[in-house]
């Protein structure tokens, strides 16, 4: 009889543990990323003030920040370090990717986070047909456990069959770097390309899916609007990724671009 009760107890004991560790196994995080092309600083109305950029994060408060069009020391900047700038006004982690040299400093990207880096590669990607080109490509740890890859792109600018090109064989260059990692990966940035263009094709047929706005889905309000801000993201068979929400703001002045915030999750 006694034997009999110490089975079932232990029958009892080991499935409370499986319980529990299936529990502790699959968990869920939600994190909020925002991409915006600022114009080094520069608003529609012709007005250099880094500040309202720096305004706009903090009341959305991300997690992770892709930033474009960033200067370093440029003298038509005022010869500011855009990214340690806004990284003290955000409170964040700032991550400079230099383009090119450019004035007297260097032009790039940044990426502001407030989670620990992993590891954080600036990719050199092919060159577009008047300026260089990188990714910002960083492994962050969202919680103990629980990792991604953010990614933070500026593709070639030029219009037309060569620009088109161009920004295939650096949409390309990244893919063949990011395969090589594990982790969940997500992608935003200035991709200066519709969602049907080749480069964009290109992702979705490497997996990522794309983040959809909906209607209100014009990023660049330029003398052309367009939608060329992009967030696209790719799983694992282990740990899933998933769209929450996705808005672009209305912010007409500070940049020629409006800022694009979307809330995902990860679960692992």
């Amino acid at each position: 009889m006694v034997t009999q009760k110490h089975l079932i107890f232990s029958i009892l004991l080991i499935a409370g543990l499986l319980s529990l560790f299936a529990c502790q196994k699959e968990q869920t995080i939600s994190f909020k990323i925002m991409s915006y092309n600022i114009k080094h600083g520069v608003g529609n109305d012709a007005v250099l003030d880094l500040s309202r950029a720096a305004s706009v994060i903090n009341d959305q408060k991300p997690d992770i920040c892709g930033l474009q069009e960033i200067d370093y020391l440029c003298t038509r900047s005022d010869s500011v370090d855009q990214s340690r700038y806004l990284a003290e006004r955000t409170n964040m982690k700032s991550t400079f990717g230099k383009f090119m040299d450019y004035q007297g400093g260097a032009y790039g990207m940044a990426t502001l986070t407030t989670n620990s880096v992993v590891k954080s590669t600036v990719l050199s990607l092919p060159d577009g047909l008047y300026e260089p080109r990188s990714a910002i490509v960083q492994e962050l740890e969202l919680a103990k456990g629980g990792q991604i890859v953010f990614v933070n792109v500026h593709f070639d600018w030029i219009g037309g069959d060569e620009g088109s090109a161009s920004r295939l064989r650096q949409a390309k260059a990244l893919v063949d770097h990011l395969n090589s990692l594990t982790n969940p990966i997500v992608i935003t940035g200035d991709f200066n390309c519709t969602p049907d263009s080749p480069t964009m094709r290109y992702f979705y047929d490497h997996g990522f899916q794309f983040a959809d706005k909906g209607e209100d889905n014009l990023s660049f309000q330029g003398e052309k609007k367009s939608e060329i801000d992009h967030v696209i993201y790719r799983g694992t068979s282990e740990q899933k990724i998933g769209l929450k929400s996705i808005r672009l703001l209305n912010e007409p002045i500070v940049s020629d671009h409006r800022p694009l915030v979307a809330e995902l999750q990860i679960t692992y």
